[in-house]
């Protein structure tokens, strides 16, 4: 049986790894499979040109988050009509939260795998080569009788020692372009250490890891990085974990594990402003990262309550200060647009990003993914109906995204003129501009401010009038 793993198409200009599909191939082929993967998006072929990539698949699966769930169906659509006997699989965030709307919207996918997909892919394949029901496979979701049936969700339960390393082999590794400020060398890779997240956050949906925090070992994570060193020439690596240092002792233990070995290897990571110190940060530094993205939101404490950040003004600049002390780079994401946001809380905001004196900062549009406690605030009893490609809260490298929502303090053109104008505010001051060029030290600095000038362009042009 041949399976052809697909990554739909978006708008980025900086396309990253479908981390997801490579660790699904990599135990497909530790399994014995023949598989291949087609990342449309890495390549830039389009919905209607993917059939020659994988005509000689038996089994297809395709994987969406919500922007892209559009995209992963006409897909489908497209392979069905060329292949009528061909096996289709979904798998994603989007299609775990919404499986059988998914599957009413989307006939020509046969399957939904749900939550985490290794075993249960396994399970699938091998029913589907026997020609065995499905009745008993839990994590799916599918077509039965003329009707669509789900089966008991999958415990989380899988232990990411046991994995095998992600199969970036079968990925085109010169179209991945880490964006900015990451890619201080090159080349890359992503990589995610843990799952789950014990926080609470309304603007984030957990249907695929959940609630519980599960990590790979520090050894796993030290073999994995020496890995992709030896075998790809990796010069720096992103930890895309959710909270990479929710368990302290255990990122102090990457870290050392990284200088025992000798690593040359530069790396950032991301985490939360109440669960680092400065020991950690310094022995972190010392192990080549250089950045860390601190998940800040909003300057006003109310609305931080809100959306359950559980995180206090005070321990965002605490954070920011000792990392900045330690000589570590710090990220500042922020929102715009959450609950109790006014034209006022959003200046307060812009303020605050320049105050903190970080070196980048992101400002996002507040967006409601499915799943999430926003969106039955913002959109559940809206009957307006948005397209799930909209649903992006940053367009990388491009357009300010297109707000899902509006309320009676910010409609939509106003939440797109707010987040260019804090682009403006934040990065076109002449301290900043200063800041930035007393910290070039090497080409690899040089290249990440040149492509992050030109994104940041991409942000602030044109500005639009709204509420001031």
């Amino acid at each position: 049986m041949k399976l052809a793993l697909v990554n739909p198409p978006q708008s980025t200009k900086y396309a990253q790894p479908p981390m997801g599909l490579v660790i699904i191939a990599a135990v497909l082929e530790r399994e014995g499979y023949q598989v291949s993967v087609v990342d449309a998006n890495a390549l830039k072929i389009e919905p209607e040109s993917l059939t020659p990539y994988v005509a000689d698949a038996d089994v297809v699966g395709l994987t969406a988050m919500t922007p892209t769930i559009s995209a992963a169906t006409s897909i489908a659509r497209q392979l069905r009509q060329a292949n009528p006997g061909l096996t289709i699989i979904l798998g994603g965030a989007h299609a775990t939260l919404l499986p059988e709307e998914t599957l009413s919207s989307a006939p020509e996918v046969d399957v939904i795998v749900r939550g985490e997909g290794e075993k249960t892919v396994i399970e699938l394949l091998r029913a589907l080569e026997h020609k065995q029901p499905l009745d008993d496979i839990p994590g799916i979701t599918y077509r039965k009788d003329d009707g669509i049936v789900s089966n008991p969700a999958r415990p989380t339960n899988v232990d990411l020692d046991s994995l095998p390393f992600l199969a970036y082999h079968l990925l085109p590794w010169q179209k991945y372009k880490p964006h900015p400020p990451h890619g201080r060398a090159l080349p890359f890779a992503a990589i995610i250490t843990s799952r789950g997240c014990p926080y609470h956050c309304a603007y984030c949906s957990k249907p695929i890891f959940g609630s519980k925090f599960r990590a790979q070992s520090p050894e796993r994570v030290i073999e994995e990085i020496a890995y992709y060193q030896e075998k790809f020439g990796v010069k720096e690596v992103a930890f895309y974990d959710d909270v990479f240092t929710l368990n302290k002792k255990r990122a102090y233990a990457i870290a050392g594990g990284i200088i025992k070995k000798g690593l040359k290897i530069h790396w950032t990571c991301e985490t939360r402003v109440n669960l680092v110190d400065k020991e950690l940060l310094r022995h972190m530094k010392q192990a080549g990262c250089y950045a860390i993205a601190y998940g800040i939101e909003s300057a006003s404490q109310e609305i931080l309550d809100a959306i359950h950040k559980d995180i206090t003004l005070k321990q965002v600049e605490e954070a920011v200060h000792i990392t900045r002390e330690v000589g570590l780079q710090t990220i500042g994401y922020f929102m715009i647009g959450s609950p109790g946001e006014t034209p006022e809380t959003i200046h307060k905001t812009i303020q605050f990003a320049k105050k903190l004196k970080l070196d980048f900062a992101q400002f996002a549009i507040t967006t409601p993914f499915p799943g999430t406690e926003l969106y039955n605030l913002y959109l559940k009893s809206k009957k307006n109906i948005v397209p799930w490609e909209n649903f992006v809260y940053e367009r990388t490298g491009s357009k300010i995204a297109t707000p899902v929502f509006e309320n009676d303090e910010l409609n939509r053109t106003d939440l797109q003129y707010w987040a260019r104008r804090a682009y403006k505010e934040f990065y076109l001051r002449p301290s900043y501009i200063w800041q930035r060029i007393r910290q070039v030290t090497s080409l690899g600095d040089l290249r990440v401010n040149i492509k992050g000038f030109s994104m940041l362009l991409g942000n602030i042009i044109p500005v639009q009038k709204g509420k001031a």
